[in-house]
């Protein structure tokens, strides 16, 4: 990163603190603003044209949604409602405008659209800190129904979506939109079991887009081709294992905190997050079917002979939760 995008991602960072420290609508909005502008000129690259495309359809949705946005608030701000009939209604359209900011479902196709013109250093930022500004102004007015609905959607949305994908990045959005519903119910729960699911999905996700974007993988026909790289191959099955679930990698810790809040009063929600989990291990493994094939003349224990510092340092990440799973247990 040169000097121009450490100071715009700085500044990324600083509108995220903005608006989770601010107590105004208004701020609120401007900090939105600075997100998105900031987040366009990290994405700027006048070498590709259609990262030209990403950067108009992007700045169009988040326009628009901005404008409903400050449009609610104002109304919510100035009293220019009936707080008796019509203030619930207001603020259920100022959630659903929130939804379609981040592309949760129903409002996720845009993010399918525009995800081929990013380079996959950007996808980690969209599909990461992103979520946070619009996800903690949704939790300051939480409508319950209308959540449990959002949160199937994204169930459904988020597994059965990515069944027909070939591209890596296409296949990584709807394993984000699934995970949306994951997020929304911590969310639901407290606001610190949601940071904790957060910052463990940024550490898994961060390991996938560091080694795709090392090895310049966007289609699953390229994963033929790292066959041979059997190391590699290994750490990205281990976390690909650990964004499904799948005990006893650390992604599994996060969901299982979650799940055993949840059972004792939404077990039917429980449910069906469960069994739309395993929809995503299945198209998880699909992705790994080159690494899980092995040819005849090929020496099936040679991944096992010369571990590098690289694996033993993006492996640990997701092993981890068989240590530290009962000491966050007693903090949440």
């Amino acid at each position: 990163m040169n000097n121009s995008k450490t100071l715009f991602f700085n500044l990324l960072i600083f509108s995220i603190l903005f608006i989770s420290s601010t107590n105004s609508w208004i701020n609120c909005w401007m900090g939105l603003e600075i997100n998105t502008l900031v987040f366009l000129t990290l994405t700027y690259n006048k070498k590709f044209l259609i990262n030209s495309e990403f950067s108009i359809k992007y700045y169009l949705v988040q326009s628009i949604s901005s404008i409903n946005f400050l449009f609610f608030i104002l109304l919510i701000n100035f009293n220019l409602i009936d707080k008796s009939n019509l203030y619930n209604f207001i603020l259920m359209n100022l959630n659903l405008t929130l939804l379609m900011k981040m592309g949760s479902a129903p409002f996720h196709f845009w993010m399918i659209s525009i995800i081929e013109g990013i380079t996959w250093n950007n996808t980690f930022i969209l599909l990461t800190l992103q979520k946070i500004p619009p996800m903690i102004l949704i939790s300051y007015y939480l409508n319950f129904k209308m959540m449990i609905i959002v949160i199937i959607l994204n169930c459904f949305f988020g597994s059965l979506g990515g069944l027909n994908q070939l591209n890596i990045q296409k296949i990584m959005i709807y394993s984000s939109i699934y995970n949306f519903s994951w997020m929304f119910s911590s969310i639901m729960i407290s606001e610190n079991l949601f940071f904790f699911f957060i910052l463990v999905y940024m550490l898994i996700f961060f390991n996938l887009t560091y080694l795709f974007s090392s090895f310049n993988l966007f289609f699953m026909n390229q994963l033929y081709l790292m066959k041979s790289n059997k190391l590699i191959m290994l750490i990205i099955f281990f976390n690909l294992m650990s964004l499904g679930g799948l005990p006893p990698f650390m992604g599994f810790m996060s969901k299982w905190i979650i799940s055993i809040y949840m059972i004792q009063t939404m077990n039917y929600l429980v449910l069906i997050m469960v069994l739309t989990s395993l929809i995503n291990l299945f198209y998880y493994i699909q992705l790994m079917y080159p690494f899980l094939t092995i040819q005849k003349f090929e020496n099936k224990w040679s991944m096992f002979l010369k571990p590098s510092p690289l694996i033993m340092i993006m492996s640990y990440f997701s092993l981890f939760s068989l240590i530290m799973s009962s000491m966050l247990m007693m903090i949440f």
